[in-house]
């Protein structure tokens, strides 16, 4: 028996926006388009609660799911495949496609979307359960099967799967704004990148670092980083500025405890002037409560203090653990590990300030020059196309190629 395969999509959120439901779900399926570009995959169409897209010749299973998984708005997928709304032609077509296996369990699953169809859904449970166990000799297991049957009668076809994969959740990504992402090349600013993209933003980043005055390892970084991002549906643009010869003015001119919180007032004014350019209503930040001492409540105010747009931070109630835990499974981890001096550990004190008053800060500002280390900064921003950079960092540390690879696996 032929039958047409299906990637069926339900999506979670995403149908709870009430009027703004449809532009979350075009938003959603222009998504799944983009990312599955290629793969021999089109959108047949979108229907009470679902999203259709036909799997055609070429469209090897695993390719489309592994992207899939990665589309932020799926709350899970599947491989499935439709048949009319007809009991017997459901039977043979399950019996058709099941595994040539002995001895396991299954379990059959409806739903009833359609009320008018002649079986409810424990009616046909009992219908196919029936005839699978005939066919097959495996025994059900309706709490943990190794093989789930998944039925759901709609309203003109009945669609059939066996393994049910979660998606990642979230809103579609560009549904919620722009925003610009402050990309340090540690382990805590991707996950803030991440976070903002499942909460439906479109997100571009931004990279300060030390140059001329260190290599070039963190912006290296910040690159292939990126790239894990667009991955995500992360913006393929990146912002490179180098601050190193403004570092080494502020470390002249200013009282060391005071260095982190300057270099960090540094790259609020440059990025809510790049944000502007963009579109972009917020800034995002990595950083978490008290994790390190620029953290502080104390500092977070001052710092935010020359901030005219929002700040974001995702990661704020997050301990370290968690954001560990996290960029590994977004696979950002590997990438974060890599040897490089981040810009704000560029000139550090020994001893940075925990509880910056504002009041000094203002008194040290109004012996410098802002106003140009914020235009020199600016005119020394390079916007990277993270997809044709020819940036590759098996080049930069190739004695880390295993644990690039496994980054890219």
């Amino acid at each position: 028996m032929q039958l047409q395969a299906y990637l069926l999509v339900h999506y979670g959120e995403v149908g709870l926006k009430g009027q703004n439901r449809p532009r979350f779900i075009d938003t959603l399926v222009r998504n799944i388009q983009e990312r599955l570009a290629g793969l021999d995959v089109h959108v047949d169409r979108k229907r009470s609660g679902r999203i259709l897209f036909r799997l055609g010749p070429e469209a090897r299973w695993e390719e489309v799911a592994s992207r899939v998984q990665t589309v932020f708005g799926i709350a899970y997928f599947a491989r499935a495949w439709r048949v009319p709304l007809d009991m017997d032609a459901l039977e043979r077509a399950v019996l058709s496609l099941l595994p040539a296996k002995e001895g396991i369990s299954f379990a059959v699953r409806a739903r009833r979307a359609n009320k008018h169809f002649p079986l409810n859904s424990m009616e046909i449970n009992r219908r196919l359960g029936a005839a699978i166990a005939q066919a097959t000799g495996w025994r059900v297991n309706l709490d943990h099967p190794d093989l789930p049957v998944h039925v759901e009668v709609l309203y003109k076809e009945i669609f059939f799967y066996f393994r049910k994969i979660k998606g990642p959740g979230g809103l579609p990504v560009g549904v919620s704004g722009t925003a610009l992402n402050l990309l340090s090349g540690g382990i805590d600013s991707p996950v803030a990148a991440w976070r903002m993209l499942r909460r439906g933003a479109r997100v571009l980043n931004v990279h300060f670092h030390g140059q001329p005055l260190v290599t070039r390892a963190s912006e290296v970084k910040a690159i292939e980083l990126a790239r894990v991002l667009t991955e995500w549906g992360g913006s393929p643009y990146l912002y490179s500025v180098p601050i190193g010869n403004i570092q080494a003015e502020i470390m002249r001119t200013s009282p060391p405890a005071y260095r982190v919180v300057l270099y960090r007032r540094l790259m609020m004014r440059v990025a809510q002037e790049l944000a502007q350019r963009e579109g972009a209503l917020a800034l995002v930040t990595g950083e978490s409560l008290g994790q390190v001492a620029s953290q502080t409540l104390e500092n977070l105010y001052v710092i935010n203090e020359v901030a005219r747009l929002p700040v974001l931070r995702p990661l704020i109630g997050m301990d370290k653990e968690e954001i560990v835990a996290q960029a590994e499974r977004i696979g950002t981890l590997e990438l974060s590990n890599l040897p490089g001096e981040d810009c704000c550990t560029l000139f550090t004190p020994k001893h940075p300030v925990t509880a910056a008053r504002l009041e000094d800060v203002h008194a040290i500002e109004a012996q410098q020059p802002w106003d140009r280390w914020v235009q020199e900064a600016l005119a020394r921003a390079q916007r990277i196309d993270v997809r044709t950079s020819p940036v590759d960092a098996l080049q930069f540390w190739p004695d880390r190629a295993d644990q690039l690879l496994k980054s890219r696996a």
